[in-house]
Order: structure tokens, then sequence, then C-alpha cells
């Protein structure tokens, strides 16, 4: 049995991230294109604000940008945990992981 890799599991936690991303921006290309109308239609922004369905679109939208970087650094921390078990001294993670060496040795202090 070969041993766990903690970064393929972040990797693969970062895919579901982006599928479910990929839906809530089904929703608000939806929701953009109900606003368009009513907007032609002559509706004013507070008339379209006030009865928005919730989510809000900026709501939705913050919530992607804070999964991916939730599950992004995980996988950023876990690729460089990973590299340093294969003996990769810090400055060459660093510089693989376009971040500097104070950068590198903080990841892999974190806990998360």
């Amino acid at each position: 049995m070969e041993p766990a890799d903690s970064a393929l599991d972040a990797l693969r936690a970062l895919l579901r991230v982006l599928d479910g991303n990929e839906k809530r921006i089904d929703f608000v290309r939806r929701r953009a294109a109900e606003i368009e109308k009513l907007r032609e239609q002559g509706y004013t922004w507070r008339q379209i604000l006030a009865t928005e369905e919730r989510p809000l679109i900026v709501d939705v939208l913050g919530q992607n940008m804070a999964l991916l970087n939730e599950v992004g650094g995980r996988f950023r921390r876990e690729e460089a945990r990973q590299m340093q078990a294969e003996g990769v001294k810090t400055e060459e993670i660093a510089d693989l992981l376009g971040v500097t060496p104070a950068h590198v040795e903080a990841m892999l202090e974190s806990g998360t």
C-alpha cells in the first residue's frame, strides 16, 4: 500500500471546490441576465436590489473566492510538505512555488 499523499488529497479537494464554483458561477450568470432584463424593462437598481433573491451575487462571488483561497492555500502547503518529505531544500521549494523561503518555512510550520 502506498503512503498517504496529502498534496494529492488537497488537489482533489481543490477540484471539488472548482466543481462547486462552476455551479455558483452558473447561478451568477443566470441572475445577472435577469437583472439585465429588469433594467431594460425600466426597473431601478433600488427596485431590483430590494427584491433580489438571496444569496446576492456579491455574496456568491465572495464564497467562491474564499473557498478557492482556502483550498488553494491548503494545496500549496501540502505540496511544500510533500517536497520537504522528499528531501527538497527550502530554497528550492520556494523557487518552485514562487514564494520566499520565509514563506515556505511559515507554511511548513503551520498546523493547517
